[in-house]
């Protein structure tokens, strides 16, 4: 990130072009990020605006020696989109009991290049889009998403069963004539 110590004294000092400047530079990943949680274009960009708000007003809880600014933001970003999942009371109640880990480990999914999956995203709903991009872009594994996100890991299970069943018409549709 370029300037990026003037641009941390900027928003330390509340000044709203350095504000607008980390802004700039962060928005176009950290919008794919909220893309990934909610289909709603306007959802996305309100836990966008909500979390970098987070960030001007933490800016100074940040340590440098503890990592690269980007991915504190993303951090913070990526809490505010969870914890927006958590209060939408998203229904997460079905359940897979298989214990298997490695259940879910290899599909289609895993070959489709990240910009395309999100064409795909739109046929989720919210709670299985939610476990989907925790699963497949995040890199959580199942106890974790349970965790997350106040289920069990039967729940997580059935939501990724359900995307690989949900996308399979789509997959078969565009990928596999």
């Amino acid at each position: 990130m370029q300037d990026q110590d003037q641009i941390i004294k900027d928003c330390l000092a509340n000044h709203r072009q350095g504000q607008e400047k980390l802004y700039r530079t962060v928005y176009p990943a950290l919008m794919l990020l909220c893309k990934r949680f909610f289909a709603d274009e306007h959802t996305a960009l309100e836990v966008l605006n909500d979390g970098m708000l987070k960030v001007y007003r933490q800016i100074e809880k940040y340590d440098s020696s503890k990592g690269d600014l980007f991915n504190w933001i993303y951090t913070i970003v990526r809490n505010t989109a969870l914890d927006k999942l958590k209060r939408s009371a998203l229904p997460l109640t079905s359940e897979i009991n298989d214990d298997d880990p490695g259940l879910f480990s290899v599909t289609p999914l895993n070959s489709l290049e990240e910009k395309e999956f999100y064409v795909f995203l739109d046929v989720l709903n919210p709670a299985t889009r939610a476990v989907c991009s925790l699963y497949y872009f995040e890199g959580f594994n199942i106890r974790e998403i349970g965790e997350i996100l106040n289920c069990s890991v039967g729940t997580v299970k059935w939501h990724l069963s359900e995307t690989r069943n949900k996308l399979r018409p789509v997959l078969k549709k565009y990928y596999f004539k």
